[in-house]
């Protein structure tokens, strides 16, 4: 666990009465330290309450310190927690878009070597992208363009993020409510979570469901330019992140805005003219941002209603995201890699939604459970029966909608699929306690007091473990299952980020041809490169044998060419040429070049096993066999 909370690789490693029992302890230390409370009553917790009602008034120094509270803690544990190394496929995806963004452009043009810079989650053709929504490598492009360091951009979208829920639920809850909440949401998903922690995402989607969430009700009670600009935004952050869920959690909040419109129109020529003043900035913003959505498809998959996502579904994979769409044939892959991912995760993954979808919804009821829900599962039905008799039930249909979703999607379940719900997940469990909270009963007012002690020691706890153990905060994201067929994340991925440093401080231009083992399946890729390609100081490329590679070595004739097989648990940097001298000999018919002064003094970089050639079967380069 990290503090009290259950870490994601546990959560799904973990059978369900392993997460309950964890509940029911966490709720056993409630009702007994609600006992001693109602016994002494202490003088001091009533104090700290009025104390909270009265600072918690000030709700724009209260935005403004939860935003820059989010931004100056983290970076106080940088010695601690430094700036994330990349790890996953979805993090090269997205900082592919960041590189791209950063240099003015939408999209790339192919490369004429675009079958040797295959990898996952990245089109190749009809042009050199991300497969992803552009919001998130937007967020990241803003902090490479500032700083030259992406991972700034996810620091400031995940504080804004926090700024954002905290700002929702003033909307919705009384100051001192709202003031727990925003706290809450900074530790929670903010400073501690793998959406600070990562490249992956979720901060950004999670601040447009704030804004929608938050401007809704400001809308509702007095319709203004302001709030239906905030709506629109919301919505088109939403689009930019993550499409659908995003468009499911907006219907009813959509719906009810223009029920509103449509009410102020009808009551006369003068609410007419103002029901128009309001709605048009709002539509304009909307228009706007559409007509840029599909610009951006065209220009990346030369059809504005075709997405790039779209387009990598049909290349490389073989399921689709839904357990009601029929499968893509097995496409036929160039790298066998790729290949072997794709079926060791994909078919699995289609065999149980046709007979096994019980274990699809346990295992992502486990996630979505520990990382958004935990430890309030108790309160679930009471949050249900409060927000049903209230003007929540918009809230309360939003989230359902996104839970059906949730449900039918055979893909690994993540956290940040459910990430425009973050602050709506906030809300209802605010929402319940201070609705019985109203009671007035004595039990039930020093329960709460005793609710908000035992989170608050939860909020203070994460902070010990993170610094006594960094890696803490990263979560095994494929579970124990993947954990048996790949190495950890961490070694391979800073043995990457070594070698990167490393070429980038040698003269001249570098390119790594990386082989992979026959059947190997990449949970940890390296072959992913910047946005330019040719002009990239270091280039990382696919072995294809011997043959095939010659057509890569003469296009980067002017690079110093490198070779790494990832079948070593300590993979080594190899000069090409040495390694590929007995090939060089038999397909050549002329003996391998004398080393070069470019590879003068390499002893100091490797050991001296580089004499030794790595053996390369002929099935692996595509020579034929002899028969």
């Amino acid at each position: 666990m990290l503090g009290l909370l259950p870490r994601p690789q546990d959560i799904d490693a973990s059978p369900g009465l392993r997460m309950l029992g964890l509940e029911l302890l966490f709720w056993a230390l409630v009702i007994l330290f609600t006992i001693a409370l109602v016994r002494y009553r202490p003088p001091l917790l009533e104090r700290a309450e009025t104390w909270l009602r009265e600072v918690s008034r000030h709700k724009g120094f209260w935005l403004v310190t939860f935003v820059l509270g989010v931004i100056v803690i983290r970076l106080a544990l940088l010695l601690w927690i430094p700036v994330p190394v990349p790890s996953m496929h979805d993090e090269f995806s997205y900082l592919l878009a960041s590189d791209t963004f950063a240099h003015g452009r939408l999209t790339n043009p192919p490369s004429p070597m675009w079958v040797h810079f295959e990898s996952f989650h990245i089109n190749v053709q009809p042009t050199y992208e991300s497969m992803y929504p552009p919001a998130q490598g937007l967020a990241l492009a803003v902090g490479q363009v500032l700083t030259g360091v992406p991972w700034v951009g996810v620091l400031a979208s995940t504080a804004l993020m926090c700024g954002a829920i905290y700002w929702m639920l003033l909307g919705w809850l009384p100051a001192p409510w709202a003031w727990l909440g925003g706290a809450f949401a900074c530790l929670r998903f903010g400073i501690f979570s793998y959406w600070m922690n990562s490249y992956w995402g979720g901060a950004v989607a999670a601040l447009g469901g704030a804004l929608v969430l938050g401007a809704f009700p400001r809308f509702r009670n007095r319709p203004t330019i302001q709030t239906g600009i905030i709506l629109a935004a919301g919505l088109l952050i939403l689009a930019n992140s993550r499409p659908l869920e995003g468009f499911l959690f907006s219907i009813p909040f959509v719906l009810a805005a223009v029920v509103i419109l449509i009410n102020r129109i009808r009551g006369g020529k003068d609410s007419r003219k103002a029901a128009l003043k309001i709605v048009f900035p709002a539509v304009a913003l909307l228009a706007v941002g559409a007509a840029w959505m599909l610009f951006y498809n065209w220009r990346g998959t030369g059809n504005p209603m075709v997405m790039p996502y779209q387009v990598n579904f049909q290349t490389y994979h073989i399921s689709k995201p839904f357990v009601f769409q029929k499968s893509n044939p097995v496409p036929e892959y160039r790298h066998r890699s790729m290949r072997a991912l794709y079926l060791f995760l994909e078919l699995p993954l289609l065999m149980k939604s046709k007979y096994d979808m019980q274990s699809i919804i346990q295992g992502g009821g486990r996630v979505y459970y520990g990382f958004y829900v935990w430890p309030f599962l108790f309160l679930i039905v009471p949050c249900l029966y409060a927000m049903g008799r209230s003007e929540m039930r918009l809230v309360l249909v939003s989230m359902a909608l996104l839970i059906s979703n949730m449900i039918a999607q055979i893909w690994f379940p993540q956290p940040h699929y459910a990430s425009p719900a973050a602050g709506a997940l906030i809300l209802a469990v605010l929402y319940s306690v201070h609705h019985f909270r109203k009671s007035q009963s004595q039990h039930v007012i020093w329960g709460s007091r005793a609710l908000a002690i035992m989170i608050a020691v939860w909020m203070i706890s994460p902070i010990a473990e993170a610094v006594r153990d960094p890696f803490a905060i990263f979560p095994n994201v494929y579970g124990p299952d993947a954990a048996r067929f790949s190495a950890p994340p961490f070694p391979f991925q800073l043995q990457r980020r070594a070698i990167q440093s490393e070429l980038e401080s040698r003269a001249g231009k570098q390119l790594v041809i990386v082989h992979y083992p026959y059947r190997y399946v990449p949970w940890m890729e390296w072959v992913y490169n910047d946005a330019d390609i040719d002009g990239a100081h270091v280039v990382w490329a696919r072995d294809m044998g011997y043959l095939k590679n010659k057509e890569l070595l003469n296009y980067y004739s002017d690079r110093q060419t490198w070779y790494i097989d990832r079948d070593d648990t300590s993979p080594l940097l190899l000069p090409y040429d040495q390694v590929m001298a007995p090939l060089k000999l038999a397909f050549d018919g002329a003996p391998a070049e004398k080393e070069s002064p470019q590879t003068a003094g390499v002893g100091q970089l490797l050991p001296s096993t580089i004499d030794t050639p790595v053996p390369v079967s002929f099935a692996e380069i595509g020579a034929p066999r002899a028969k």
